[in-house]
């Protein structure tokens, strides 16, 4: 009877011990596949024991806006003096391929053969030379106001820049 007992209570420590190293098996490889699954997005270091980013650390590899550490090659109020400075000489050519991204040249070089057209370029130069000013600046993306006419009206206007991958600030809207 007591061989018995011994055997039952072996067994019984033997699936005991069984169990718990299955358990730590199954806990182990949940524990990797959620580290796992944080390297691969990014949000944890990719070697043992797979430790998240800080927040700081997250902003310094993933900043909030693409451009935003991009140093400044050409300011705004730059791009703006080149793309007057091109309006003044009648150079829409020059004023669209300095101061706007080429996916916008297009359309603002024929926006600009249109206000040509219709006798006002003197009136959007003297516009948009009136009064301008920084309104709002950011890492990626400033507008600065104008007071301009509407309908022979003085009225405020804004003109958007966007900040390229290259450090350059292009005009984004008149």
């Amino acid at each position: 009877m007591e061989g018995k007992k011994i055997r039952w209570w072996l067994i019984l420590v033997m699936l005991g011990i069984f169990l718990v190293g299955l358990g730590s098996i199954f806990c182990g490889y949940w524990w990797f596949l959620g580290k796992q699954a944080r390297v691969l997005s990014g949000t944890a270091r990719a070697n043992f024991p797979y430790r998240d980013y800080s927040v700081e650390e997250l902003n310094q590899l993933y900043p909030q806006y693409f451009n935003e550490n991009v140093p400044t090659v050409r300011s705004p109020e730059v791009t703006y003096a080149l793309f007057v400075a091109a309006l003044k000489k009648g150079d829409f050519e020059e004023a669209v391929n300095c101061c706007f991204r080429a996916g916008d040249r297009a359309k603002t070089l024929e926006f600009l053969n249109g206000v040509k057209q219709k006798g006002m370029m003197d009136l959007m130069v003297g516009d948009i030379t009136r009064d301008f000013k920084q309104d709002m600046m950011l890492d990626t993306m400033a507008t600065y106001k104008y007071v301009g006419t509407l309908k022979g009206v003085l009225s405020t206007g804004f003109m958007d820049f966007r900040k390229s991958s290259d450090g350059i600030w292009y005009i984004e809207s008149l």
